[in-house]
């Protein structure tokens, strides 16, 4: 079923409801409030016709019922109600009107006790409905008196007409008002699904979509551009990265295959030959850390790793123990103020690592690499020849070299590695000069 539909059936089934309930209520309310006002004119009628007959002794003394009689006390109900006076044994001796009202056991009841209280209900007389009331006789016996409310009954159907027929105005347009409401909600929906479709199949991700309607409509519109532009940015990363790795990888595959042809030669000598082999480790070991420097940028450590909290002084002191260990070269920890943050234990200490690893490329072998932890922010600094003003902004781009380190080993990823972690995290990178000469390289946390 579509949106639009539902949105139809959903407004239809609401105003349905509200209209029935509606109509239920006003017409239990209006009925209420006119057989309260039969009852008012009964309860006035009655006890004026009870206490004129009471001192006027109208009636008959012998029992004998009378017919329409024209006394005074009943004359004002002859023409629009029916009353009936009986005697304690339910007998009917005064009658007016031209039907017989119902003599039930609390009638009787009630004539036999003048302090019995009253009754009062509707009941049907030869088709007719009537509300009747019912009260005792000081003497004895009861007086009843009877009105026809079939008008009342008419007009109540009446308004029940009405209210019906305003009830299936009231749905019919409600039901046009959600069908304009349903296509106007669904019409950018639907654009927005068939440009989606229309990326898919064509994967032109150039797409930027112009859909207007609610607040609501155009965020989703706008988030989906923002996820386009996201898509793009990736996949214009991939071609770049592919390219860069297509080209860095030919110069060691180059030497390679050069230093293979050299060891096909029979001249060689046996000090020629372990240079060769040599060399050959040397380029299948660069091939392998940039093999592994791509694999760290191509994949999104967010999927797989989970952040925890870290101390950054534990986390320094262990790469900087490691480095140790690897290299045989001194790196001290310096912590000025303990901090922990929320990361990716791996993806910091593959940063971490990288840093420390360039500083040790560059500073001289006497002097050690400093790891400085500052509250929620990380210092490598070394004692090398540093890094150029005009270099800075660039050392973090993939594969980027400076001139005057192009001749060192390195695939130019190792910054690239350090800045995804810090976009991963929203922590910023930056290059500053060590005083006395030299490059520290700092991450901050937020």
């Amino acid at each position: 079923m579509s949106l639009r539909t539902r949105l139809l059936l959903t407004t239809s089934t609401i105003v349905l409801v509200v209209v029935v309930t509606l109509s239920f209520g006003v017409s239990t309310v209006i009925s209420r409030q006119l057989i309260h006002e039969v009852d008012s004119t009964l309860d006035a009628r009655i006890e004026a016709i009870a206490a004129t007959l009471h001192e006027n002794q109208e009636i008959p003394p012998n029992g004998r019922r009378q017919r329409n009689p024209l006394s005074d006390a009943l004359m004002p109900t002859r023409f629009d109600t029916v009353t009936q006076v009986i005697d304690p044994a339910g007998t009917v001796i005064i009658a007016l009107g031209e039907v017989d009202l119902p003599i039930t056991q609390q009638v009787i009841n009630i004539a036999n006790n003048p302090a019995g209280g009253s009754a009062r209900f509707t009941t049907s007389i030869a088709g007719v409905k009537y509300r009747m009331l019912t009260i005792p006789l000081v003497n004895g016996g009861a007086l009843q008196l009877a009105k026809d409310i079939s008008e009342i009954e008419h007009a109540q159907q009446r308004i029940r007409m009405r209210l019906i027929a305003t009830g299936l105005l009231g749905i019919f347009v409600a039901a046009l008002a959600g069908w304009w409401v349903a296509r106007r909600t669904a019409k950018p929906i639907q654009q927005l699904a068939d440009a989606a479709e229309h990326i898919a199949v064509t994967q032109e991700l150039n797409t930027t979509l112009d859909i207007h309607g609610d607040r609501e409509i155009e965020q989703l519109a706008a988030s989906f551009n923002t996820m386009l532009g996201a898509l793009r940015l990736s996949s214009e990363q991939q071609k770049q990265l592919v390219q860069d790795a297509s080209h860095e990888l030919r110069t060691p595959l180059t030497s390679l295959r050069a230093n293979t042809e050299l060891l096909e030669r029979d001249t060689l000598d046996a000090p020629t030959r372990d240079a060769i082999l040599r060399d050959i480790r040397a380029e299948v070991d660069e091939l392998t850390s940039l093999s592994s420097e791509l694999a760290a940028l191509a994949s999104d450590q967010r999927l797989v790793e989970e952040p925890t909290s870290v101390d950054l002084v534990e986390v320094a002191t262990e790469v900087a123990n490691r480095s140790s260990r690897r290299t045989g070269r001194t790196v001290t920890v310096v912590a000025n103020s303990p901090h922990e943050v929320t990361v990716r234990l791996g993806q910091l200490e593959r940063a971490l690592s990288n840093l420390v690893d360039n500083a040790l490329k560059f500073c001289p072998v006497a002097i050690p690499v400093e790891i400085i932890v500052t509250n929620n922010r990380i210092d490598v600094v070394d004692h090398g020849p540093g890094i150029s003003d005009a270099d800075k902004p660039l050392v973090f781009d993939r594969f980027y070299r400076a001139a005057a380190t192009r001749a060192l080993p390195g695939s130019g990823l190792g910054l690239a590695i350090v800045k995804q972690f810090a976009t991963d995290h929203e922590a910023t990178t930056s290059v500053s000069d060590t005083p006395g000469g030299g490059a520290t390289v700092t991450i901050a946390f937020v």
